[in-house]
């Protein structure tokens, strides 16, 4: 049998090798693999943008997780939002010597708001902050006057980043039914840099800082099923 093109190659290698005196070896090149980044992965240039909202949808965890991982020395003013447990914002890393709770601020919410806008860094309206479309665009151009960041758990007219929970896994001891000790979150970001949307795995083992893991391909193979 005649010698294929690849063997011929191979051949004439080994000769030129030979004659120079050069060894030849096998290598294999083991590619590493992606390993989980701290939390602000999620965030573009790692930390939440300033005079901007952001949306954190379907997930009060990732909410609590976002805020201790983006706090710092920052103050945090919490609106609109009874049933936030300042146990899980501790347990979260959130220092809660720098909080500002107003659980219900009724009909004056917009109003609360704009005045927190004014000296808190990061502003939190809770799903009980009921505003219009109108009041969202005016603390929104608010907070770019005073470079401060809004964070929802509610959509928001005008975010410049949405982080949407499209799946939430729990376990723990008996199934996670009493003791949750363990958390994996499929999220997309959304941003006029993601285009159709970036695609992160989030992890959190028991009281360990969570974790975020990007999937950049995703977006393309859901769009290959979609189209089959």
């Amino acid at each position: 049998m005649a010698p294929t093109v690849l063997e011929r190659a191979r051949a004439a290698l080994q000769s030129v090798e030979r004659r120079v005196g050069v060894e030849h070896r096998d290598q294999v090149v083991e590619l590493a693999l992606p390993s989980p980044a701290p939390l602000t992965e999620l965030l573009l240039g790692g930390d939440l943008p300033t005079g901007a909202a952001v949306t954190v949808g379907d997930s009060t965890s990732l909410m609590c997780w976002l805020l201790g991982a983006t706090q710092r020395d920052r103050w945090i003013a919490l609106v609109g939002w009874p049933n936030l447990s300042l146990v899980a914002l501790a347990e979260a890393g959130v220092n809660l010597d720098r909080i500002v709770a107003v659980p219900d601020a009724g009909t004056r919410t917009a109003d609360v708001l704009a005045a927190l806008l004014d000296g808190v860094e990061i502003v939190v309206a809770g799903p009980r902050a009921r505003l219009t479309a109108s009041e969202q665009r005016r603390l929104l151009a608010r907070a770019r006057q005073r470079t401060t960041t809004i964070l929802s758990p509610i959509p928001w007219d005008g975010a410049a980043l949405a982080l949407d929970v499209e799946q939430a896994r729990w376990s723990g001891p008996d199934h996670g039914a009493h003791w949750l000790r363990e958390a994996h979150l499929g999220v997309v970001r959304r941003s006029r840099a993601d285009g159709a949307g970036t695609r992160f795995a989030i992890t959190r083992h028991g009281t360990t800082a969570p974790t975020a893991l990007a999937n950049r391909t995703a977006p393309r193979a859901a769009a290959r099923r979609r189209v089959g």
